[in-house]
């Protein structure tokens, strides 16, 4: 039986030293209720939302797991700042390298992690968007969003090393330099 293809992408990013890392979750749209009834069950008593930075190493471990047994994909664009680039010229080079693989992919949606003044984010998206295919995009809270909490540690993992994105599995399809 043939899959249908993704429809939704969801985006955060990690910075490790002179790495600049942005990962994207790809979901399909009649896939994404159950992912994020399954996710609402995650969070620890004392917390809303999944965030890697705060977890112990366990619990990494076995949220990977739990993200490598869903019915996603996942790839991670790399940036790394270096004389003359920026945290924000190697975000906007990652963002724009993500989008243009989602239209390849003709993916519709793309839901990035708000960080508050997400106005280079929106000129970036709308100067490397073609008209075709169509790609709408917002940006939200991971608080109001619990795929985020996927590309958060998928970003992570993948900052972390193979030790860490290893527990992807397949569900990991790459990590390509901007």
């Amino acid at each position: 039986m043939k899959r249908l293809p993704f429809t939704d992408a969801f985006v955060d990013e990690s910075i490790r030293g002179q790495r600049y890392l942005m990962a994207c979750v790809l979901v399909r749209a009649h896939e994404l209720p159950t992912l994020r009834s399954e996710l609402a069950e995650l969070p620890g008593p004392k917390s809303s939302r999944v965030h890697f930075n705060a977890e112990l190493d366990g619990r990494r471990a076995q949220l990977l797991q739990n993200f490598a047994s869903w019915p996603i994909e996942s790839f991670v664009v790399m940036c790394r700042r270096r004389h003359g680039v920026t945290e924000f010229e190697a975000r906007a080079r990652c963002l724009g390298h993500i989008v243009s693989a989602l239209q390849g992919r003709s993916v519709e949606r793309l839901v990035i992690e708000s960080r508050q003044d997400d106005l280079d984010d929106e000129r970036t998206i709308r100067r490397h968007r073609r008209p075709e295919p169509r790609l709408v995009f917002e940006h939200r809270r991971g608080a109001d969003e619990p795929l985020l909490w996927i590309a958060d540690g998928v970003a992570w993992a993948a900052g972390a090393g193979p030790r860490w994105s290893e527990h992807l599995g397949d569900r990991l399809a790459g990590i390509v330099e901007a």
